[in-house]
C-alpha cells in the first residue's frame, strides 16, 4: 500500500482501499480496491486522503504517424509480415517491446501479390505508424519508406542496390523487394 513518501506505482498496482483513500488523479477502483491507472508518482494529500499518481516523463512508444524502423521476425505470412519495432526516428529509446504487422495492401502504392515480394525474415525496414494501439498496423507505401538493408534468400550474403534493384554479388540475382530510398548498401 501506498505510506512511503516518493514512491513510484506501476500501472495496475495496489495502492490501497477505500475505507482508507479517496482515489485522486490516474487512480481507479475495482471491488473496493484503488489501483494505480499509469506509472509516476504515488502522492496523498493528508488532509483530504485523497491518493493519485503523477505521470512522470511520457514513455516513448509508437503512435499513429510516427516513422519506425523495425527487423522482420517469425512468422512471415503470405498476407502479411511481423515487424519487431527497433527505434522511433526522431524519439528517444523505445520503452519495452514492441510489435507492428505490415500486411501486404499496405506495401506499396501498387499491386503487390504477395508480402515475399516486398519483404522476408531479417529484413530491416522503415515504416510508418497507422494504429495508436498494438500490434501496430505499419505501412512502407511511401517512396521513403520499405526495406533498409537486406540479404540474399540464398545464400545469406549482403544485399546492394543497384540500378534501383537489390542484387546479390555472390549468386548474380536481383531480389525483388519494397525497397526504401535510404537502403543502407549501395553499389560503389
Amino acid at each position: 500500500m501506498a505510506k512511503d513518501k516518493n514512491k513510484v506505482a506501476a500501472p495496475g498496482e495496489l495502492l490501497g482501499v477505500e475505507e482508507e483513500y479517496v482515489p485522486g488523479q490516474n487512480v481507479y477502483v475495482e471491488e473496493g480496491k484503488l489501483y494505480s491507472n499509469g506509472s509516476g508518482v504515488v502522492e496523498v494529500d493528508s488532509q483530504t486522503r485523497k491518493i493519485g499518481v503523477t505521470a512522470g516523463k511520457k514513455a516513448a512508444v509508437p503512435e499513429a504517424g510516427d516513422i519506425v524502423e523495425g527487423v522482420v521476425v517469425p512468422p512471415l505470412k503470405d498476407d502479411s509480415a511481423l515487424v519487431r519495432i527497433v527505434a522511433i526516428k526522431g524519439k528517444k529509446r523505445l520503452n519495452g517491446n514492441f510489435t507492428g504487422v505490415l500486411h501486404v495492401s499496405q506495401v506499396a502504392k501498387s499491386y503487390v501479390n504477395i508480402i515475399h515480394d516486398a519483404v522476408n525474415l531479417g529484413d530491416r525496414v522503415l515504416a510508418k505508424v497507422v494504429t495508436n494501439w498494438p500490434p501496430y498496423q505499419l505501412s512502407t507505401a511511401d517512396d521513403d519508406l520499405g526495406v533498409l538493408y537486406s540479404t540474399c534468400t540464398r545464400c545469406g550474403e549482403e544485399l546492394v542496390m543497384r540500378r534501383g534493384g537489390l542484387f546479390c554479388r555472390r549468386d548474380k540475382l536481383y531480389e525483388r523487394k519494397k525497397v526504401s530510398r535510404s537502403y543502407l548498401v549501395k553499389e560503389d
